[in-house]
């Protein structure tokens, strides 16, 4: 490494040049790239953002209350209509293994098995459709209400920029 100012050889470790005294800095590093940096220096503010009283989005009032008060109605119900058919499906699989279990006079308890335990799983299935399809229904109902709304508070925003 050389002295700017005399020319003078220095090792890579000096922080003063031995023949003048200057004073030996690294040169600033540049910061690092940001996109968002750049971005920001390089857009101008025209219009800065409105404030909405501490940076949170106006408030309208909720909609649709007998829709929601239907949504909760269809949830729960989609809860109970799932019980009663996952105990309707055990019912079904103790009594099929219940009738196999005894001795009628004609010895074949193969069907009244097969029976309670196809029955049964059947039953199973249609209560879990049964309850993925209401509880489905109620959600989707709460996301097209959401979606009003949020399409309310985006216009309320929209229109406080003027």
């Amino acid at each position: 490494m050389k002295c700017p100012v005399c020319n003078a050889e220095l090792p890579s470790t000096a922080k003063f040049c031995g023949g003048c005294g200057t004073t030996l800095t690294a040169p600033p590093q540049p910061p690092p790239f940001s996109p968002e940096a750049s971005y920001e220096q390089a857009r101008p503010m025209m219009n800065p953002p409105p404030s909405y009283g501490g940076n949170t989005p106006p408030t309208v009032q909720k909609k649709y209350k007998i829709l929601r008060f239907i949504a909760v109605l269809i949830k729960v119900f989609a809860f109970i209509a799932g019980a009663i058919f996952i105990i309707g499906a055990l019912v079904m699989l103790a009594a099929g293994v219940a009738s196999s279990s005894q001795t009628s006079g004609f010895g074949n308890t193969g069907p009244a098995l097969f029976g309670g335990v196809v029955g049964g799983l059947l039953m199973l299935v249609n209560g879990v459709f049964v309850f993925v399809f209401l509880y489905a229904i109620s959600e989707l109902m709460y996301v097209f209400m959401d979606i009003e709304e949020n399409t309310r508070v985006t216009n309320e925003m929209l229109s406080g920029r003027k």
